[in-house]
Protein backbone atom coordinates (compact mmCIF):
# COMPACT_ATOMS: atom_id res chain seq x y z
CA UNK A 1 0.00 0.00 0.00
CA UNK A 2 0.76 3.62 -0.63
CA UNK A 3 -0.11 5.79 2.14
CA UNK A 4 -1.05 8.99 1.91
CA UNK A 5 -0.95 10.71 5.10
CA UNK A 6 -4.11 13.26 4.41
CA UNK A 7 -6.06 10.45 3.78
CA UNK A 8 -4.60 8.80 6.58
CA UNK A 9 -5.36 12.07 8.85
CA UNK A 10 -8.93 11.79 7.16
CA UNK A 11 -9.39 8.30 7.89
CA UNK A 12 -8.77 9.36 11.62
CA UNK A 13 -11.48 11.80 11.91
CA UNK A 14 -13.86 9.74 10.52
CA UNK A 15 -13.19 6.81 13.06
CA UNK A 16 -12.89 9.11 16.03
CA UNK A 17 -16.25 11.24 14.65
CA UNK A 18 -18.07 8.44 13.65
CA UNK A 19 -20.00 9.87 10.50
CA UNK A 20 -18.84 10.88 7.15
CA UNK A 21 -20.69 14.34 7.61
CA UNK A 22 -18.74 15.45 10.51
CA UNK A 23 -15.34 14.20 9.83
CA UNK A 24 -16.46 16.24 6.51
CA UNK A 25 -16.66 19.53 8.81
CA UNK A 26 -13.61 18.90 10.94
CA UNK A 27 -11.56 18.61 8.17
CA UNK A 28 -12.71 21.30 6.27
CA UNK A 29 -13.77 18.83 2.95
CA UNK A 30 -17.10 18.46 1.72
CA UNK A 31 -18.54 15.18 2.51
CA UNK A 32 -18.08 13.32 -0.89
CA UNK A 33 -14.33 14.09 -0.71
CA UNK A 34 -13.98 12.19 2.59
CA UNK A 35 -16.33 9.56 1.29
CA UNK A 36 -13.95 9.05 -1.62
CA UNK A 37 -10.32 9.49 0.53
CA UNK A 38 -11.86 6.61 2.84
CA UNK A 39 -13.16 4.32 -0.85
CA UNK A 40 -9.83 4.80 -2.33
CA UNK A 41 -7.72 3.44 1.12
CA UNK A 42 -10.19 0.16 0.98
CA UNK A 43 -9.48 -0.19 -2.59
CA UNK A 44 -5.99 0.20 -1.80
CA UNK A 45 -5.78 -1.83 1.39
CA UNK A 46 -8.31 -4.77 -0.43
CA UNK A 47 -10.68 -5.24 2.15
CA UNK A 48 -13.12 -3.29 4.00
CA UNK A 49 -12.15 -0.79 6.52
CA UNK A 50 -15.87 1.27 7.69
CA UNK A 51 -19.01 -0.65 8.90
CA UNK A 52 -21.71 1.84 7.02
CA UNK A 53 -25.53 2.26 8.55
CA UNK A 54 -27.83 4.14 9.24
CA UNK A 55 -26.20 6.26 12.39
CA UNK A 56 -23.12 6.56 11.13
CA UNK A 57 -19.58 4.75 10.45
CA UNK A 58 -17.60 2.09 12.86
CA UNK A 59 -14.86 0.78 12.02
CA UNK A 60 -13.89 -2.99 10.67
CA UNK A 61 -11.31 -4.78 12.91
CA UNK A 62 -8.85 -3.86 9.45
CA UNK A 63 -10.15 -0.46 10.07
CA UNK A 64 -9.33 -0.41 13.74
CA UNK A 65 -6.07 -1.54 12.65
CA UNK A 66 -5.35 0.97 10.37
CA UNK A 67 -6.76 3.84 12.79
CA UNK A 68 -4.21 2.66 15.52
CA UNK A 69 -1.46 2.77 13.18
CA UNK A 70 -2.70 6.19 11.89
CA UNK A 71 -2.90 8.10 14.83
CA UNK A 72 0.26 6.92 16.13
CA UNK A 73 2.08 8.35 12.32
CA UNK A 74 0.13 11.18 12.68
CA UNK A 75 1.34 11.88 16.54
CA UNK A 76 4.88 11.57 15.36
CA UNK A 77 4.81 14.05 12.30
CA UNK A 78 3.57 16.63 15.12
CA UNK A 79 6.12 15.77 17.37
CA UNK A 80 8.70 16.33 14.93
CA UNK A 81 6.78 19.44 13.21
CA UNK A 82 6.91 20.89 16.93
CA UNK A 83 10.15 20.01 17.53
CA UNK A 84 12.34 21.98 14.21
CA UNK A 85 10.07 24.39 15.27
CA UNK A 86 11.21 24.59 18.69
CA UNK A 87 14.85 24.88 16.97
CA UNK A 88 13.84 27.59 14.82
CA UNK A 89 13.01 29.74 18.07
CA UNK A 90 16.39 29.05 19.86
CA UNK A 91 15.30 26.37 21.92
CA UNK A 92 17.82 23.52 22.17
CA UNK A 93 16.19 20.75 23.22
CA UNK A 94 12.98 18.42 23.92
CA UNK A 95 12.01 15.32 25.51
CA UNK A 96 8.55 14.10 26.58
CA UNK A 97 7.65 12.10 29.46
CA UNK A 98 4.67 9.91 30.19
CA UNK A 99 3.77 9.03 33.63
CA UNK A 100 0.95 7.67 36.02
CA UNK A 101 -1.07 9.48 37.75
CA UNK A 102 0.60 8.74 41.14
CA UNK A 103 4.19 9.71 39.62
CA UNK A 104 2.99 13.10 38.27
CA UNK A 105 1.48 14.74 41.55
CA UNK A 106 3.93 12.85 44.04
CA UNK A 107 7.41 12.29 42.55
CA UNK A 108 7.78 15.09 39.60
CA UNK A 109 6.60 18.35 40.13
CA UNK A 110 10.11 19.06 42.29
CA UNK A 111 12.92 17.30 40.02
CA UNK A 112 11.71 18.73 36.80
CA UNK A 113 11.42 21.95 38.51
CA UNK A 114 15.15 21.77 39.41
CA UNK A 115 15.69 20.19 36.38
CA UNK A 116 13.74 22.99 33.94
CA UNK A 117 15.28 26.08 36.43
CA UNK A 118 19.12 24.64 35.58
CA UNK A 119 18.45 23.75 31.80
CA UNK A 120 16.29 26.34 30.38
CA UNK A 121 17.20 25.49 26.95
CA UNK A 122 15.25 22.45 27.17
CA UNK A 123 11.80 21.79 26.76
CA UNK A 124 9.87 18.79 28.43
CA UNK A 125 6.44 17.43 27.57
CA UNK A 126 4.87 15.86 30.44
CA UNK A 127 1.52 13.78 29.87
CA UNK A 128 -0.72 11.64 32.63
CA UNK A 129 -1.61 8.41 31.46
CA UNK A 130 -2.55 5.09 33.24
CA UNK A 131 0.58 3.12 33.99
CA UNK A 132 -1.06 0.54 30.65
CA UNK A 133 -1.20 3.47 28.14
CA UNK A 134 2.22 4.72 29.38
CA UNK A 135 4.08 0.87 28.44
CA UNK A 136 2.27 1.30 25.38
CA UNK A 137 3.90 5.08 24.46
CA UNK A 138 7.38 4.28 25.24
CA UNK A 139 7.00 0.76 23.17
CA UNK A 140 5.63 2.92 20.41
CA UNK A 141 7.43 5.47 20.44
CA UNK A 142 5.46 8.36 21.49
CA UNK A 143 7.28 9.10 24.77
CA UNK A 144 10.95 9.01 25.47
CA UNK A 145 10.47 8.33 29.06
CA UNK A 146 8.16 7.09 31.30
CA UNK A 147 7.38 6.21 34.86
CA UNK A 148 4.58 4.47 35.97
CA UNK A 149 3.75 1.58 38.64
CA UNK A 150 4.25 -2.04 36.27
CA UNK A 151 6.22 -5.41 36.72
CA UNK A 152 9.37 -5.91 34.82
CA UNK A 153 7.69 -9.56 33.64
CA UNK A 154 4.63 -6.98 31.40
CA UNK A 155 7.63 -4.76 29.80
CA UNK A 156 8.65 -7.16 27.03
CA UNK A 157 11.72 -5.33 25.51
CA UNK A 158 11.65 -1.97 26.93
CA UNK A 159 14.24 -1.32 29.55
CA UNK A 160 13.54 -0.72 33.17
CA UNK A 161 15.50 0.88 36.07
CA UNK A 162 13.90 1.32 39.45
CA UNK A 163 12.76 4.78 40.23
CA UNK A 164 10.59 4.02 43.67
CA UNK A 165 8.37 1.83 45.93
CA UNK A 166 5.18 3.29 45.94
CA UNK A 167 3.27 1.83 49.23
CA UNK A 168 -0.25 1.83 49.04
CA UNK A 169 -2.31 2.32 52.24
CA UNK A 170 -6.21 1.85 53.65
CA UNK A 171 -7.86 5.06 54.45
CA UNK A 172 -10.94 5.20 56.72
CA UNK A 173 -13.03 7.74 58.91
CA UNK A 174 -11.74 7.76 62.34
CA UNK A 175 -14.53 6.64 64.10
CA UNK A 176 -14.64 3.53 61.48
CA UNK A 177 -14.64 -0.31 62.62
CA UNK A 178 -10.98 -0.48 61.35
CA UNK A 179 -9.66 2.80 62.53
CA UNK A 180 -7.81 1.82 65.47
CA UNK A 181 -5.97 -1.25 63.45
CA UNK A 182 -2.52 -1.17 62.50
CA UNK A 183 -2.23 -3.02 59.91
CA UNK A 184 -4.95 -5.68 57.86
CA UNK A 185 -5.15 -7.61 54.87
CA UNK A 186 -7.26 -5.97 52.28
CA UNK A 187 -10.02 -8.90 52.38
CA UNK A 188 -10.98 -7.38 55.68
CA UNK A 189 -12.16 -4.31 54.24
CA UNK A 190 -14.72 -5.89 51.59
CA UNK A 191 -17.47 -5.59 52.91
CA UNK A 192 -17.52 -1.54 53.24
CA UNK A 193 -18.20 0.76 50.42
CA UNK A 194 -15.52 2.31 48.66
CA UNK A 195 -14.31 5.81 46.95
CA UNK A 196 -12.26 4.86 43.98
CA UNK A 197 -10.09 6.35 41.85
CA UNK A 198 -11.65 5.96 37.86
CA UNK A 199 -12.08 2.84 36.39
CA UNK A 200 -8.82 1.40 34.74
CA UNK A 201 -6.25 3.70 36.53
CA UNK A 202 -3.57 1.11 37.80
CA UNK A 203 -5.07 1.42 41.71
CA UNK A 204 -8.40 1.02 40.40
CA UNK A 205 -6.93 -2.42 38.81
CA UNK A 206 -5.39 -3.69 41.37
CA UNK A 207 -8.11 -3.22 44.35
CA UNK A 208 -10.70 -5.08 41.87
CA UNK A 209 -8.58 -7.68 40.93
CA UNK A 210 -7.46 -8.28 44.26
CA UNK A 211 -11.34 -8.26 45.30
CA UNK A 212 -11.86 -11.09 42.76
CA UNK A 213 -9.00 -13.06 43.76
CA UNK A 214 -10.71 -13.09 47.37
CA UNK A 215 -14.31 -13.92 45.77
CA UNK A 216 -15.73 -10.79 46.31
CA UNK A 217 -16.42 -7.46 44.04
CA UNK A 218 -15.59 -4.38 45.25
CA UNK A 219 -18.16 -2.04 46.06
CA UNK A 220 -17.86 1.09 44.49
CA UNK A 221 -19.87 3.91 45.61
CA UNK A 222 -17.81 7.16 44.54
CA UNK A 223 -15.53 7.23 41.01
CA UNK A 224 -13.23 10.68 41.58
CA UNK A 225 -10.57 11.73 39.29
CA UNK A 226 -7.59 12.62 41.77
CA UNK A 227 -5.91 12.01 45.13
CA UNK A 228 -8.24 14.62 47.21
CA UNK A 229 -11.05 13.42 45.93
CA UNK A 230 -10.67 9.90 47.26
CA UNK A 231 -9.32 11.63 50.73
CA UNK A 232 -12.52 14.35 51.09
CA UNK A 233 -14.67 11.59 49.87
CA UNK A 234 -13.28 9.15 52.70
CA UNK A 235 -13.74 12.27 55.71
CA UNK A 236 -16.84 12.95 54.86
CA UNK A 237 -17.40 8.97 55.82
CA UNK A 238 -18.46 8.24 52.44
CA UNK A 239 -16.43 4.91 52.03
CA UNK A 240 -13.04 3.28 52.21
CA UNK A 241 -10.22 4.58 50.27
CA UNK A 242 -6.98 3.32 48.80
CA UNK A 243 -3.96 5.60 48.13
CA UNK A 244 -0.16 5.92 48.19
CA UNK A 245 0.83 6.39 51.71
CA UNK A 246 2.80 9.75 50.35
CA UNK A 247 -0.04 11.11 49.43
CA UNK A 248 -2.41 10.69 52.56
CA UNK A 249 0.11 11.10 55.20
CA UNK A 250 0.80 15.23 55.02
CA UNK A 251 -2.71 16.11 55.29
CA UNK A 252 -3.70 13.42 58.38
CA UNK A 253 -3.02 16.42 60.79
CA UNK A 254 -5.99 18.70 59.26
CA UNK A 255 -8.16 15.51 57.70
CA UNK A 256 -10.54 13.73 59.84
CA UNK A 257 -8.45 10.27 58.35
CA UNK A 258 -7.35 7.07 59.90
CA UNK A 259 -4.08 5.07 57.92
CA UNK A 260 -4.30 1.52 58.05
CA UNK A 261 -1.39 -0.32 56.30
CA UNK A 262 -2.42 -3.53 53.78
CA UNK A 263 -0.15 -6.74 54.20
CA UNK A 264 -0.79 -8.02 50.85
CA UNK A 265 2.17 -8.06 48.67
CA UNK A 266 0.47 -6.38 45.88
CA UNK A 267 0.18 -2.87 47.88
CA UNK A 268 3.88 -2.41 47.43
CA UNK A 269 4.08 -1.32 43.76
CA UNK A 270 7.18 -0.53 42.18
CA UNK A 271 7.98 2.54 40.36
CA UNK A 272 9.57 2.06 37.30
CA UNK A 273 11.63 4.46 34.71
CA UNK A 274 11.24 3.33 31.12
CA UNK A 275 12.65 3.76 28.05
CA UNK A 276 13.28 1.74 24.96
CA UNK A 277 17.06 2.14 25.35
CA UNK A 278 18.67 4.54 27.93
CA UNK A 279 21.78 4.59 25.77
CA UNK A 280 20.08 5.85 22.94
CA UNK A 281 17.61 8.38 24.10
CA UNK A 282 18.33 11.72 22.75
CA UNK A 283 20.81 13.74 24.85
CA UNK A 284 17.92 16.42 26.59
CA UNK A 285 16.27 12.68 27.88
CA UNK A 286 19.32 10.97 29.23
CA UNK A 287 20.15 14.52 31.18
CA UNK A 288 16.57 14.48 32.88
CA UNK A 289 17.36 10.45 33.57
CA UNK A 290 20.79 11.46 35.22
CA UNK A 291 18.95 14.63 36.98
CA UNK A 292 15.38 12.04 38.31
CA UNK A 293 18.00 9.47 39.51
CA UNK A 294 20.27 12.03 41.39
CA UNK A 295 17.18 14.12 42.83
CA UNK A 296 15.74 10.56 43.85
CA UNK A 297 19.04 9.49 45.47
CA UNK A 298 18.82 12.99 47.42
CA UNK A 299 15.68 12.37 49.11
CA UNK A 300 16.09 9.02 49.80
Amino acid sequence: MRFDMESLRIFVAVVEEGSIAAASVRTHLVASAVSKRVSDLESDAGTLLLYRHSRGVQATPAGEALYRHARRMIEHLQQIADELSEYSEGLRGHTRIYVNFTAMVQYLPGPLHSFLRANPEVRVDMVEKRSDEVVQAIASGIADLGLCSATPGTLGDLQWRPYSTDTLVLIVPPDHRLATRSSIEFAEALDDEFVSMQHGTSISKLCRAAAERSGKRLRVRIEVTSFEGVRNMVGAGLGLGVLPEDSVRPYLHSAPLRVVKLEDPWAMRPLLLLARNFETLPLPARMLVDHLEQARKRAS
